[in-house]
């Protein structure tokens, strides 16, 4: 049984969750400084806002909709172990509303300049996690890019910044897919995946250094602004891949060699949400939906979408120790022959960095 370099996935990544309050409010108490944050309202309507400490605050992309950079500042600060909301803002803290993040760890907003690339790219990497966040200028005509991994990224989202559209995702899991470099799914968008379309990623898997891009105005717009957020799978901690759906409750278990903290799932072949599970959030507590439910088998039951503000919850998912299991009929997870792309992070490893059985962090 294979172990993982990563003694405490909270470090690099977390999901905190808190109550909206229409003032300033601190989500803090996370092992680290996040570089990287998706916010979402869990108990009702509300947008996605991703924000990063590359861009900076006040410099968001909301992708459930053709956004360009939405400049308001749903972010006021980024802090030593979480972030600063801003009071009276909606989508991140309204009063008696739910929200959630995924957060990541780069490298502490410390950027630096990388010329692996034919363009010149802006980077800040966490080369433990396979984490980075890249952000360059579009030149419109085929080229590469450095993303400061030092290893193969396996899943990317690009996002002209300058431009109404819905973002770009690069998805290396081959089990599925015959040809990953000339096919793609719009992040924010329920369709399926667009076939032939050597525009996106020039027909070229990204390598350990570099990925590529070809002359399509949502990733290589001349002079305009676009970011990159790129991720290597890493043993213990996160695992990028597809799944067969089974139609039924008893959904075919997938194994990431640890408990998940965060999950997220697309249908590729057809129309379908994209969507996040989050143990953290059961829709039997008080108030809203909002409390702890960790455990083996714990049923996730709200279903966060990132292409669309409502949320739902009729797509349960049964999370293991050593991974999850779609149970339910739902066409967003468990469709009879569909193919699922998925990720997921660690909440737990399941074997730690020495080898043994891991406890309770």
């Amino acid at each position: 049984m294979a172990f993982t370099t990563i003694a405490k996935p909270s470090v690099h990544f977390d999901v905190p969750l808190w109550a909206g309050s229409d003032s300033t409010t601190t989500v803090s108490g996370m092992g680290f400084k996040p570089d990287i944050i998706w916010i979402k309202r869990f108990d009702g309507n509300g947008h996605p806002v991703f924000n990063d400490s590359s861009k900076g605050i006040g410099f968001n992309w909301i992708p459930s909709g053709n956004n360009a950079n939405d400049t308001t500042n749903y972010v006021a600060s980024y802090t030593s172990d979480g972030f600063t909301l801003t009071g009276n803002v909606n989508n991140s803290n309204d009063a008696s509303q739910y929200y959630s993040a995924c957060c990541f760890k780069a490298n502490g907003g410390t950027t630096s300049s990388n010329s692996d690339g034919s363009i010149t790219s802006t980077v800040q990497a966490n080369t433990d996690a396979g984490i980075s966040v890249v952000t360059y200028t579009g030149t419109a005509s085929n080229a590469t890019v450095g993303h400061g991994l030092g290893a193969v990224p396996k899943f990317i989202i690009i996002k002209n910044t300058a431009i109404a559209d819905r973002g770009v995702t690069y998805n290396g899991s081959t089990i599925y897919e015959t040809d990953p470099e000339t096919d793609n799914i719009q992040f924010a968008l329920n369709g399926g995946t667009l076939t032939d379309q050597a525009d996106k990623f020039n027909d070229t898997a990204p390598t350990s250094s570099v990925f590529s891009i070809g002359t399509s105005n949502m990733v290589n717009g001349s002079g305009e602004a676009c970011v990159a957020y790129c991720f290597e799978e890493v043993q213990g901690f996160s695992k990028i891949g597809y799944y067969e759906g089974q139609g039924s409750v008893k959904g075919a278990t997938v194994y990431c060699g640890f408990r998940p903290k965060y999950l997220m799932i697309k249908k590729s072949g057809s129309a379908e949400n994209w969507f996040c599970k989050i143990p953290d959030i059961n829709s039997s507590g008080v108030a809203g939906s909002y409390s702890s439910s960790y455990g083996l088998g714990s049923l996730l039951k709200k279903t966060i979408k990132y292409d669309d503000q409502s949320p739902s919850t009729n797509c349960s998912i049964t999370i293991t120790s050593t991974g999850f299991r779609a149970t339910t009929t739902d066409g967003k997870a468990n469709g009879e022959n569909a193919r699922y792309w998925y990720i997921a992070f660690a909440e737990m490893p399941m074997v730690g960095t020495n080898g043994t059985v891991a406890l309770a962090i």
